[in-house]
């Protein structure tokens, strides 16, 4: 059964192909893409409905001439990763064709690394497309993850930053956080609200969700990697790792951050910290709060909220420019054997413009363009604070390393064991590390042993 959602829209797409060309005659690598075969553009996208709501109308509107047909590519590749099959992705595109696709990142770096996505590098420095006004950094990331070319284009980009009571600031007066802090001025300033409200209405500086989280963020921010070259050996005796633990270990025992306790951690549902961390802030009983783009959309269309504000995430001292918490959460890219590349192009450089971008970042959740100057939603101090920083080099050992999920869920939770241990002064830092090394190195073994015994499918 061919599970695909067809889109119509009127006319042909061969005469589409024809004003295409007619339109760009002069303009090589325009005409480097062929004229286009008959029949409809297939989109690899997870659903139909999403696709009409925040591409296909609009679209249709601009090129009324061009067949859409939307690739429901969700199922297959839960199905894929449900039977372990790593290459999913390659033998679903090969067997599927379609001519666009919509990726995450490390999908797209796959696929290009494959060769199955087209090179827009010439095409879209001369598509009448400017690649100068993306946030610094996106187009140097894409170009990384694409082997050193660019093969996709990021519509909207996601980032985070910290949100501030101005008020609870001022009442205990206490200077409000500042742009590119590093983790343990954060932390200092946090811990000034320690003492701060009563025992019964206590006010709290920062709140997060379990201490390795906190730990991971902040090796995240110093560029750790938890693992050797091959993912076969923890790293945790590392002098970046010694100053991220004993700075988190820290932070929890000077309540520069509220944390959930070990045995905590592993109940309750999964984000229920989180939501506990933002209707805190939203009452003002929590001085800051570490959330994406999108939250402040919820402060603007509350009534007599407080005066708050917004200032960058931590950055590494080494550099202060970029952050860890930018990322594209969609790459579109045109496969490289797609008879279809003149449309394909222009669906692409129709997602990446500006009424794409200025009405999605209207809507509910505030998708935030990677372009600064199609951002619509809120003031000019807002499109500062979020475009300020640019995305750092990542690296997803997860996936690179082939990591199983089974460690994760158990490091987390010795993690969270050794840094409340050292928080309550049962053992030092370098005690709890080493032990914790030892622990996390022997989950390794036994996720990777139960993962290569189970059964394929």
């Amino acid at each position: 059964m061919k599970l695909t959602g067809r889109w119509k829209m009127t006319g042909l797409l061969l005469g589409a192909a024809i004003l295409l060309n007619g339109c760009f005659a002069d303009k090589p690598e325009q005409s480097k893409l062929g004229e286009d075969a008959p029949g409809s553009l297939k989109v690899w996208y997870p659903d139909v409905e999403p696709f009409q709501l925040k591409y296909g109308q609009m679209f249709a509107a601009k090129f009324p001439d061009i067949e859409i047909e939307v690739l429901r590519a969700r199922q297959w590749l839960e199905e894929a990763r449900q039977q372990g099959d790593e290459g999913a992705i390659e033998r679903l595109v090969e067997q599927h064709k379609p001519d666009v696709l919509l990726l995450d990142e490390d999908e797209y770096e796959r696929l290009a690394q494959a060769g199955k996505l087209y090179n827009l590098e010439a095409i879209a420095t001369q598509g009448q497309f400017d690649m100068n006004s993306y946030m610094p950094g996106v187009i140097d990331m894409l170009r990384e993850k694409g082997g050193g070319s660019l093969h996709g284009l990021a519509p909207f980009i996601r980032t985070r930053v910290l949100y501030y009571n101005a008020d609870l600031f001022q009442k205990y007066g206490i200077a409000p956080p500042s742009n590119k802090m590093q983790w343990g001025e954060l932390f200092a300033l946090s811990a000034r609200f320690a003492n701060a409200g009563t025992k019964d209405a206590p006010v709290y500086g920062l709140m997060g969700n379990e201490a390795y989280d906190v730990l991971s963020e902040v090796g995240s921010t110093l560029g750790l990697q938890l693992f050797d070259s091959q993912g076969e050996n923890i790293m945790l005796q590392t002098d970046g790792w010694k100053q991220a633990f004993k700075m988190t270990a820290d932070a929890v025992r000077n309540q520069a951050i509220s944390v959930r306790s070990p045995k905590e951690a592993g109940e309750g549902t999964e984000g229920a910290r989180y939501f506990l961390a933002q209707n805190k802030f939203l009452g003002g009983e929590a001085a800051m709060l570490l959330s994406d783009h999108s939250f402040a959309a919820q402060l603007r269309n509350r009534p007599n909220i407080f005066n708050w504000g917004m200032v960058t995430i931590p950055v590494d001292p080494a550099r202060p420019d970029e952050s860890a918490f930018i990322s594209v959460p969609k790459i579109v890219a045109v496969a490289a054997d797609s008879p279809r590349k003149q449309a394909a192009w222009e669906l692409i450089r129709f997602m990446n413009g500006p009424a794409v971008a200025k009405a999605r970042s209207r809507t509910v959740g505030s998708e935030l363009p990677a372009i600064p100057g199609y951002f619509t939603g809120g003031n000019q101090a807002d499109t500062e604070v979020f475009y300020m920083l640019k995305p750092a080099a990542q690296y997803n050992e997860r996936v690179k390393k082939r990591i199983p999920d089974r460690f994760f869920t158990a490091y987390s939770a010795l993690a969270n064991e050794a840094l409340q241990a050292v928080a309550d002064n049962v053992k030092t830092a370098d005690e709890a590390l080493a032990e914790l090394q030892q622990k996390a190195q022997a989950e390794l073994k036994a996720a990777r042993s139960k993962t290569a015994a189970q059964p394929e499918g």
